[in-house]
């Protein structure tokens, strides 16, 4: 890698942690940027990418635990469920064609960029209790999903909280909750399946730990209505390059 690369694959890092740790969501674009930025296998990016949320989510997870924003009775079923469902999702990421990931990633990007522009909904500041069962299936399939395709957890799950008046900051802690065990037990996969790129993952992951701390506060203290445009806005844009790419390939 050149000089220049590095400080790219740097600065992207730090601004994407600073998105997951202001807004809960933007793990999504490591995938589509090492991809179409450095032309990594879209399989060995989802490796890497989601070896390196394994430390930045360690930091988030403490982070928003010591700011009370981790409900722990929802965040341990939806940690169980998601652990069969990670290995099972990282084995098929190993079996799919290449082709097949970019195309579910992309029109996971779409569908997510078209989410964060929407209004915000306005949740009551009570917390509603989820019962188990819900949490169970979220959980399940969100691990798949994540592991798949190698999106933050905390991108598939958040929005269905929000959809179930779930608060934003207990839904942002409950993704990076969540999103520990998935980026773990994949990663263990995918080490055993000989597609993990260790160095280019711990780069990613120092990055993305600095930009979470960074942007922890931020999710802590300012609206986030612009931040969700300005993100949503680079995931529409990501996802529409990700199916344009794909297509020429056909």
């Amino acid at each position: 890698m050149t000089v220049g690369l590095i400080v790219a694959i740097a600065v992207t890092g730090v601004v994407i942690g600073i998105a997951i740790g202001a807004v809960g969501i933007g793990g999504v674009l490591l995938v589509p940027f090492l991809t179409l930025t450095l032309g990594i296998d879209v399989k060995h990016a989802i490796a890497a990418a989601l070896l390196s949320y394994v430390p930045s989510c360690v930091v988030a997870v403490v982070l928003y635990a010591r700011r009370g924003s981790i409900p722990w009775r929802e965040a341990a079923f939806l940690c169980m469920a998601a652990l069969p469902t990670a290995w099972l999702g990282a084995h098929a990421a190993q079996q799919a064609p290449a082709g097949l990931l970019e195309a579910a990633i992309g029109v996971l990007l779409l569908a997510g960029g078209i989410y964060a522009l929407l209004p915000p909904r306005d949740v009551a500041i009570a917390r509603r209790m989820l019962a188990p069962a819900t949490l169970l299936g979220l959980g399940g399939g969100t691990g798949f999903v994540s592991a798949l395709t190698g999106a933050g957890g905390a991108f598939v799950l958040l929005p269905v909280l929000l959809l179930l008046d779930t608060p934003v900051l207990a839904a942002i802690g409950l993704g990076q909750a969540i999103a520990l065990p998935i980026a773990g037990l994949a990663s263990i996969a995918n080490i055993a399946a000989g597609i993990m790129d260790v160095g280019l993952a711990a780069g990613l992951a120092v990055t993305l730990t600095l930009g979470i701390a960074i942007g922890t506060p931020i999710a802590h203290a300012l609206p986030q209505r612009l931040l969700r445009r300005l993100l949503g806005s680079a995931v529409l844009l990501a996802g529409g390059a990700m199916l344009v790419r794909t297509a020429a390939r056909l």
